[in-house]
């Protein structure tokens, strides 16, 4: 009897197994096999069940076929059906399909797209380049007019994925749900497709929950240059490009201090800063008076919102103090504030060893422009003064007279202006190595300089115009105000961004509309990569994409034959088309 028990026992046990593994399995996101090459590329939906497009529908479920296995609450969270009419669905899995499966019978008469978005997924983390729809109706006809649009930065001029459209029907109530909403695919390029006729409202939102709902106190938002518009049966609109901006208002924080010696201090800060030339930390005591000033050296090359600073006086261990830090800010221009509690002082010396940093001669040198070597701490070794060599074409200048310390900044200045033909090389001494470090930059000269004219087709004389220009390190930035056209002189022959906007209302800044009260928004453009030849002019045609005040008709076709790509425009360089920036 106990040898009959035991086998009973043995089998249930193996029957049970068998039955939780069963269930994992089915409930589990399934994983692709792992060796090779790692996969990059985002799953493709490469069928659907029915096909987009099918009149009279009747069934209860739709099928996306992937072509990889894809995470299955990404796939959850980013499938929506378009217009929002209340219908619920659950999601539901078949290897590598995503099922939607309608819980109530569908409106009759009607056109619905259901949509699965960018930020699906697959195992490896890769998202889908673009959105994926299915448009069904349950009557006779499918709605087929087709809005759209493109958003793009208004900083870098780039597209990214993700990037929501809501479009409401009238009659407009932005308290509510939007009707239907668009994602950016990764070229800023987004879509509507299937849509019934009638009059539209259309804006850009940041919608940071995804519950299609316009919170104006969180979220941003930029309408398109039109308020309001109208769509016929079978039209094909563009609504055109639009500049997004997300305001940073947001302050960074100093969320700790450590000291590692009793001079040096170690910040930990939010997000990355940037600190002007005069920038200082006020270092107070208990009573918020101030004991002595910090001045910030550099960031961590492992972690940029970790920064060093150097302390004038000692802070003693029986101390307690804070920070009150000045001209310290974020890229957005926001100040660097104190969210930390009081900190002790230390009793150990500071025996960090001096060395480079970093110099400013990435970019060249502007004929008058100072060389700058930044160290690790104040400068107080008299060997990196004693010890710089400069090498003026074949000659060796030993003790050139024009160099400053300013604490932990070794500044070389010009003989009035570095000679141009000549080569300099810097030997600049590294404590850390106890050998010379070599500097050898591009000296900018005249004769190597070249020019950008830049011409706006489309401005309105009546305003001006505003021109911002940098170079990708921004080590170079030219700011101006031009009508029609601007020709920007002396420039190395580098790569530039141009960035220039329509000042309507005279307040000296880029607007970029309000959603209501409607305001719309400034005409505003962007170049990227504009090159610039050594004695050359690169003539550069821009155009405001945001000036009709109606969306632009194309000719008609069905929604997945409308083009997503809009045709950048091209500089002109010397009278031809530059092929480089293509």
């Amino acid at each position: 009897m106990r040898y009959h028990l035991n086998i009973f026992t043995t089998i249930a046990s193996v029957l049970l197994l068998l039955i939780v593994l069963v269930i994992v399995k089915s409930c589990a996101t399934p994983v692709a096999p792992t060796g090779g090459e790692p996969d990059r590329t985002g799953p493709r939906v490469i069928s659907t069940e029915p096909a987009t497009g099918t009149t009279n529908f009747r069934g209860t479920e739709v099928r996306f076929n992937f072509d990889k296995f894809i995470d299955r609450n990404s796939f959850r969270r980013n499938v929506s059906v378009e217009p929002d009419l209340g219908i619920e669905f659950d999601i539901d899995f078949r290897r590598r399909t995503g099922v939607v499966e309608f819980k109530s019978p569908l409106p009759e008469n009607t056109t619905i797209i259901i949509q699965a978005g960018t930020d699906v997924t697959d195992t490896n983390r890769n998202k889908m380049e673009r959105p994926y729809e299915i448009a069904l109706s349950t009557g006779d006809v499918l709605d087929n007019a087709t809005i759209i649009a493109r958003i793009l930065d208004a900083e870098t001029g780039r597209g990214e994925s993700g990037r929501r459209v809501f479009l409401y029907r009238e009659p407009f109530d932005l308290t509510r749900r939007a009707n239907y909403v668009a994602q950016t695919d990764t070229s800023g390029s987004l879509s509507f497709g299937y849509i019934a006729e009638g009059s539209y409202k259309a804006f850009w939102i940041n919608d940071l929950n995804r519950n299609r709902i316009w919170d104006r106190e969180r979220e941003g938002a930029q309408p398109f240059r039109f308020e309001t518009f109208d769509v016929a049966y079978g039209d094909s609109l563009d609504l055109g490009t639009l500049f997004v901006s997300i305001p940073d208002t947001v302050s960074p924080r100093i969320d700790g201090v450590g000291l590692l010696s009793e001079n040096r201090l170690r910040l930990r800060l939010s997000e990355e800063v940037i600190w002007q030339p005069d920038a200082v930390i006020i270092v107070t005591d208990t009573l918020e008076n101030e004991f002595t000033r910090a001045f910030p050296l550099y960031e961590s090359d492992q972690d940029a919102t970790v920064i060093f600073a150097q302390s004038e006086l000692p802070l003693p261990a029986e101390g307690i103090f804070t920070l009150k830090p000045n001209g310290i800010t974020d890229r957005a221009g926001n100040s660097l504030r104190v969210d930390f509690s009081p900190f002790p002082g230390s009793a150990v010396q500071d025996t960090s060893i001096l060395r480079t940093i970093s110099h400013n001669a990435g970019s060249g040198l502007f004929p008058h422009e100072a060389l700058e070597i930044t160290y690790s701490r104040f400068i107080d070794d008299d060997a990196v003064r004693d010890s710089l060599q400069i090498i003026e074409g074949d000659q060796v200048v030993e003790d050139w007279p024009h160099i400053e310390i300013d604490r932990h900044i070794l500044r070389i200045k010009p003989d009035e202006q570095w000679q141009g033909g000549i080569r300099y090389q810097f030997r600049v001494w590294n404590p850390w190595e106890e050998e010379r470090e070599q500097i050898q930059p591009d000296i900018w000269q005249r004769n190597q300089l070249g020019s950008i004219e830049i011409t706006l087709q489309n401005d309105d004389p009546e305003f001006l115009n505003y021109l911002t220009l940098t170079d990708k390190d921004n080590s170079i930035r030219v700011d101006t105000t031009f009508s029609e056209s601007v020709t920007i002189d002396n420039l190395p022959p580098l790569e530039y961004k141009v960035i220039v906007f329509e000042d309507v209302n005279g307040n000296g800044k880029w607007d970029p509309g309000v959603v209501d009260p409607f305001e719309r928004p400034e005409p505003y453009a962007i170049r990227r990569s504009i090159p610039v030849r050594e004695g050359f002019t690169s003539e550069v045609e821009l155009i405001f994409p945001l000036r009709d005040d109606e969306p632009v008709l194309l000719e008609s076709g069905p929604a997945d034959e409308i083009s997503h790509e809009i045709p950048a425009e091209l500089p002109i360089i010397n009278g031809e088309t530059d092929p480089s920036n293509q």
